[in-house]
C-alpha cells in the first residue's frame, strides 16, 4: 500500500496563481496511523513529493454549498444527472455553470448534494492533472471535522480568522470567529446540542468568550492534522465525479460495453414517462415548500422584491447589516429574545422582522399570563425594551406582536 499525501488548498485564490499559493501539506502511512509533521509552503512543493503517493486533497468548505435532494431513482447515475433540475430553483447561478456531486443515499432515500462553481473545480484540479497526477478525493473540509452519529454533538475548528463547524453528517458552515456564538444560537435557540471544539496551539483564542456548552479537544497544531485524523471518506462526499472521476482507460472499457450501452438508453427512454411523473410530482412539493419560505423571507425583508436564492441573498442581506453597521443591534436583540422564548414556556416564534434598529416579532403564547410575564422579564433586566403592539386571545391561544428596541 502506498503512502498518502494530504494537501488543504486555501481559499480566494486566483486560478492562475494557485500553483504558487501557500498550502498545508503533509505525508501519512498507508494505514493513516500517523502523520508526519504539516509542512508550509507553495503547492509547487507539496507536489513535488506526489510521486508514487496517494493524493487526498482539502478544498475550502466556505466555497461548497451542501444541500440534498430526493430522487425517485436508486442508482447513484440517475440521481445525479436529475439533482440540478431539482435544485434549479434553489440556486441563484445558471446550473450549467456548476458541479454537483453526490453523497451516500441516507434512510429516508436522499441524498447529500455537494454544490460547487465548476470554475472552482477546474482551478482547484488543473495542477495535478497537467502533471498527470492522479487524486484519489478531493473533499470540503466542513465533512473532515468529526461527527458523532450516536450524540448528535457538533464539531467545530477554531482557527485565527475563521471558525468551521459540522452541524449535522452532510452540512457545516463557516463563520468569523466572533459570530460563532450569534451562528450557533440561530441554528440551535435551546442550546440543546454540545459543541466539541478542537482547538489549535497556535490560535491565540479566547474560549471563554464562547457562551455555549463545550467540550475542548487539545492537542493540535494545525488544521490539516484535524482534517486528516478525522476524515471518514464514507461520510463525507468526494468531489470528483462526473467529468472529473478520475477513472482511466475509459475507452478500453467502452467497446465491450457499447451493446449493453444502447440498451440502457432504450430502457431509460421507456422509463421516462414514469420518471417524468414522478418528478413534476415531487416537483409541487417542493414548490409549496418554496412558497412557504419566500413568504417567510419576505416578511424579514420586505425591501427585497426580487428572490432567486433564498440562503445566497439572506447571506447578502446579513452582510448589508454587517456593513452598514446595524449588525449591532440586529444580533443581541436576536439573543435577548431567544432568552425570552426559553425563559418564558408557552411562547413560540412565528416571524421576525429587523427595520429601523428594532426588531418585530410575531409569536404564539398560550395564554394572557404568558405575555404577563414576558413584561415581567423584560421589566427585570435592561438589554432590550419590551413594546406589546398587539395581544389578541382566541380559541387556539393568543396571537402577540411586540417591538424590541435596544437600550
Amino acid at each position: 500500500m502506498r503512502e498518502i499525501l494530504y494537501i488543504r488548498l486555501p481559499s480566494g485564490v486566483p486560478p492562475d496563481a494557485l500553483i504558487a499559493a501557500p498550502v498545508e501539506f503533509a505525508v501519512a502511512p498507508a494505514d493513516r496511523s500517523g502523520l508526519s509533521s504539516v509542512q508550509h509552503g507553495t503547492l509547487e512543493a507539496a507536489l513535488q513529493q506526489a510521486a508514487g503517493r496517494r493524493l487526498i486533497v482539502f478544498v475550502p468548505g466556505a466555497d461548497v454549498r451542501l444541500t440534498s435532494v430526493t430522487v425517485p431513482a436508486r442508482q447513484a447515475s440517475k440521481v445525479l444527472q436529475a439533482a440540478p433540475y431539482q435544485l434549479e430553483e434553489q440556486l441563484a447561478e445558471d446550473i450549467d455553470t456548476l458541479h454537483f456531486a453526490l453523497g451516500p443515499r441516507q434512510a429516508d432515500g436522499s441524498h447529500p448534494v455537494a454544490v460547487v462553481a465548476d470554475e472552482l473545480m477546474r482551478a482547484w484540479t488543473a495542477p495535478f492533472r497537467e502533471r498527470g497526477l492522479r487524486l484519489e478525493a478531493l473533499v470540503p473540509d466542513t465533512l473532515a471535522l468529526p461527527w458523532d452519529a450516536d450524540q448528535g454533538r457538533w464539531s467545530a475548528l477554531c482557527e485565527a480568522e475563521q471558525v468551521v463547524v459540522r452541524n449535522a453528517p452532510f452540512s457545516g458552515f463557516h463563520c468569523a470567529p466572533d459570530d460563532l456564538t450569534s451562528y450557533l444560537l440561530m441554528g440551535d435557540p435551546d442550546k440543546s446540542r454540545a459543541l466539541r471544539l478542537l482547538t489549535l496551539s497556535n490560535a491565540g483564542l479566547d474560549y471563554s468568550r464562547i457562551d455555549w456548552p463545550l467540550e475542548l479537544l487539545p492537542g493540535y497544531h494545525w488544521p490539516l492534522e484535524v482534517f486528516a485524523q478525522h476524515l471518514q471518506l464514507s461520510q463525507a462526499i468526494d468531489l470528483l465525479q462526473g467529468e472529473y472521476s478520475q477513472r482511466q482507460d475509459l475507452d478500453r472499457y467502452w467497446k465491450p460495453w457499447r451493446a449493453a450501452a444502447i440498451l440502457a438508453v432504450v430502457a431509460i427512454a421507456l422509463s421516462a414517462t414514469i420518471y417524468g411523473i414522478e418528478t413534476w410530482r415531487l416537483g409541487q412539493q417542493l414548490s409549496a415548500q418554496d412558497q412557504a419560505n419566500l413568504a417567510r423571507f419576505q416578511a424579514l425583508f420586505p425591501n427585497e422584491t426580487r428572490i432567486v436564492d433564498l440562503q445566497v441573498q439572506l447571506d447578502q442581506q446579513m452582510r448589508a447589516l454587517k456593513g452598514s453597521g446595524q449588525d449591532a443591534g440586529v444580533f443581541p436583540l436576536l439573543e435577548v429574545m431567544t432568552q425570552a422564548v426559553g425563559a418564558n414556556q408557552g411562547l413560540k416564534l412565528q416571524n421576525l422582522q429587523f427595520r429601523d434598529g428594532a426588531l418585530f416579532v410575531a409569536m404564539k403564547a398560550s395564554d394572557l399570563q404568558v405575555v404577563e410575564r414576558l413584561r415581567e422579564w423584560f421589566a427585570s433586566q435592561r438589554a432590550a425594551t419590551l413594546e406589546v403592539q398587539s395581544a389578541d386571545a382566541g380559541t387556539e391561544g393568543v396571537q402577540v406582536r411586540v417591538k424590541l428596541t435596544p437600550v
